[in-house]
C-alpha cells in the first residue's frame, strides 16, 4: 500500500481581492473545551468541518482583544513515517482581577479547539471561519505576566502537543452558509 499522494489541481493566482490572501483575525475566537464537542455529530470532509456541535449543557467561551493581539499560526512538521501541522492560538487575558487568574488557571490545564473568523472571506464569506485542532486538541504551551510589559496582560499560546499534530493547515468550518456559521458561531456553539 503507497502513502505518497499527488498534487491534483493548479495552485492559482486570484487576481479577484475577494479571493486574494489576507492576513489578520476578526476581534474574537471562540474556545472549546474538547471533551464538550459531540464527535457522533461532527462531519469532516478534507479540509472542512460541518456539524460542530456540542455535547448536551455545554458552551463555547469567547476571547475577545483589540488591534491584531490575537493571531492563529500553523507549522509543517516532518516526522517519521506521519507529518503532520503544528497548529497555534496566541492571545492574551486582559484582566488582572481574581476571575482572570481563575480563567488562565483552566486555561493552563485544559485542552481546547479553536474557532477564529478571519479577515479573510472567500467568495460568498464560505471561507470565514477557521478551526484549529479539532483532531487533537491545543494545550497551553506558553504563557507569562509581567507587571512592566503589555500592561499587565498576562500572554499565552496554546498549541498542538509534539507528536499530535493535525492533518491539515487549518480546517474551514461551515455549515453551508456564512450565515448558519455566524450564527453558531456568535451563539457561542452552546448546546440546546
Amino acid at each position: 500500500m503507497s502513502c505518497i499522494n499527488k498534487l491534483t489541481a493548479n495552485i492559482a493566482y486570484d487576481c479577484n481581492a475577494t479571493n486574494r490572501a489576507k492576513g489578520g483575525l476578526e476581534s474574537k475566537a471562540v474556545l472549546i473545551n474538547t471533551v464538550d464537542i459531540d464527535l457522533t455529530a461532527l462531519t469532516q470532509s478534507g479540509a472542512t468541518v460541518t456539524n460542530l456541535t456540542l455535547n448536551a449543557g455545554a458552551t463555547g467561551y469567547e476571547i475577545g482583544w483589540i488591534k491584531q493581539l490575537g493571531s492563529t499560526a500553523s507549522e509543517f512538521a516532518v516526522n517519521d513515517g506521519l507529518d503532520t501541522f503544528s497548529h497555534s492560538f496566541a492571545c492574551r487575558v486582559f484582566g488582572q482581577g481574581s476571575a482572570d487568574a481563575e480563567r488562565i488557571k483552566e486555561l493552563s490545564q485544559g485542552e481546547f479547539v479553536v474557532v477564529v473568523e478571519t479577515k479573510y472571506k472567500g467568495t460568498g464569506n464560505v471561507d470565514s471561519y477557521k478551526v484549529f485542532g479539532i483532531e487533537n486538541g491545543l494545550k497551553m504551551s506558553e504563557g507569562s505576566f509581567t507587571s512592566l510589559e503589555n500592561d499587565g496582560s498576562f500572554l499565552f499560546t496554546l498549541k498542538s502537543v509534539e507528536n499530535f499534530g493535525e492533518s491539515y493547515p487549518y480546517k474551514v468550518y461551515l455549515e453551508g452558509t456564512y450565515a448558519a456559521s455566524k450564527a453558531k458561531f456568535d451563539d457561542l456553539f452552546a448546546s440546546e
